[in-house]
């Protein structure tokens, strides 16, 4: 890719922001706010995102997990069927609307649509279990948007259900899936911790939240290191949970937990027959006698994720992508000199797979090594007055903060490797 095509046009001065990565993300264009609350992704970000959806993706498949695609735009009878237009349209955090033919929203989550849409699927107890994802954008009207990404009025989300036929399968499943979450974190190169957390409005008796350390993280988990075990602060609010907790787990002393600052990443849920019976979600068992199936839920904030890794992996001269989702591997700089031999080492490159971009834009050659760190490219191939003396490529590798100078075929090695 050449940067010329891209539209990225990096700010001399760093923006006004919540965070360091909102700060870099807008400074170099990658974000741009249309209102609050309310964001537009450039090319890098958006290559970077979709990095991430495919490695999400990837990992439900391998599980089981089928993508299906289901509308955000959703009538208000199936959110009256659950009794939830009241919750969410009467608290403000839905957005709806009147249209020519009835009432609607802009879907705030998927638990609605996505029962509606499996009913004529599910006969029978021969027909389950099944679990289903979609990747797609959600809509809150959150009062306080904060962090860019990390909570905006539009956000993509992945969320997948399973429907099944006894308690004790939806138990399994739901463990399952959990396994598969850490293997989804581990392959984004982010560590979290499973806290167990309120229901809420979900319904359901269980749920744990997949939380990521962070010094800006809006969330407070409290942690008994001993037993390994995590807990968010407002379950322990909760006198009826608390109870539970201490009738489970011996000696449970709230003053013995460590307070630490996360951001939520993803939420499971154990949603149990909570919807089905609300919504006539029925089966036929294996005595012939119907049934409401048991459901459980699991979604992962992408944007959020995205947000979280740029603010983990950054320092004051700009991003540094893990490899799993660095939107290219390398960037070629140059000087006027040495224009052909870039062109075609950019060229080469390509033909060998690797993913590059030539600056071609016209800028001084400190501003093109500024904005080439800004924009975090793990590699930064340079052509200037040392290759003009002795034909060696030098290499700045953010990864490990270091330069070396390599041959060319030393460099194509290097990058292929």
């Amino acid at each position: 890719m050449r940067i010329s095509r891209t539209g990225a046009k990096t700010k001399h001065s760093k923006a006004q922001a919540d965070n360091m990565f909102q700060q870099i993300l807008l400074q170099a264009s990658q974000l741009k706010m249309h209102a609050a609350g309310i964001y537009g992704f450039g090319h890098f970000l958006i290559r970077a995102r979709n990095k991430l959806v495919q490695i999400i993706r990837k990992n439900l498949e391998d599980f089981g997990s089928a993508e299906v695609s289901l509308p955000i735009l959703q009538p208000k009878a199936l959110w009256q069927n659950s009794g939830r237009w009241e919750i969410f349209a009467g608290g403000k955090l839905m957005f709806n609307f009147s249209g020519r033919n009835g009432d609607y929203c802009l879907a705030p989550t998927g638990e609605e649509i996505v029962l509606d849409f499996a009913k004529d699927a599910i006969i029978s107890y021969k027909d389950l279990p099944i679990n289903i994802f979609q990747i797609g954008n959600k809509y809150r009207d959150e009062i306080r948007v904060r962090g860019g990404i990390l909570r905006s009025k539009e956000f993509l989300m992945k969320d997948a259900y399973s429907f099944h036929a006894s308690f004790e399968d939806m138990v399994l499943e739901y463990e399952s899936m959990k396994k598969c979450y850490f293997k989804i974190f581990k392959d984004l190169e982010m560590k979290v911790v499973a806290v167990k957390a309120l229901n809420s409005d979900m319904g359901g008796n269980v749920s744990e939240e997949f939380m990521c350390f962070s010094k800006i993280g809006e969330d407070k988990i409290l942690i008994d290191e001993a037993r390994n075990l995590a807990f968010n602060e407002e379950i322990l609010q909760n006198k009826e949970k608390l109870d539970e907790l201490k009738k489970t787990y011996e000696n449970f002393n709230v003053e013995d937990l460590k307070k630490v600052e996360c951001i939520e990443l993803g939420h499971i849920f154990q949603l149990g027959q909570h919807y089905s019976k609300k919504m006539q979600g029925l089966f036929v068992d294996v005595d012939g006698v119907k049934k409401p199936y048991y459901m459980g839920c699991y979604g992962i904030g992408i944007n959020r994720v995205l947000g979280t890794i740029c603010e983990n992996n950054c320092d004051e001269e700009g991003l540094i992508w893990p490899k799993a989702i660095a939107p290219y591997k390398c960037v070629i700089i140059y000087n006027e000199n040495n224009k052909n031999k870039a062109e075609e080492i950019y060229l080469k490159l390509k033909q060998h797979g690797v993913e590059v971009v030539l600056f071609d834009k016209e800028a001084g050659f400190g501003s093109k090594i500024k904005d080439s760190k800004l924009l975090g490219f793990l590699y930064i191939i340079i052509l200037g007055n040392k290759f003009n003396e002795n034909g060696l490529f030098e290499l700045e590798d953010r990864i490990n903060a270091n330069k070396i100078f390599l041959e060319e075929e030393e460099l194509f090695n290097f990058l292929k490797n």
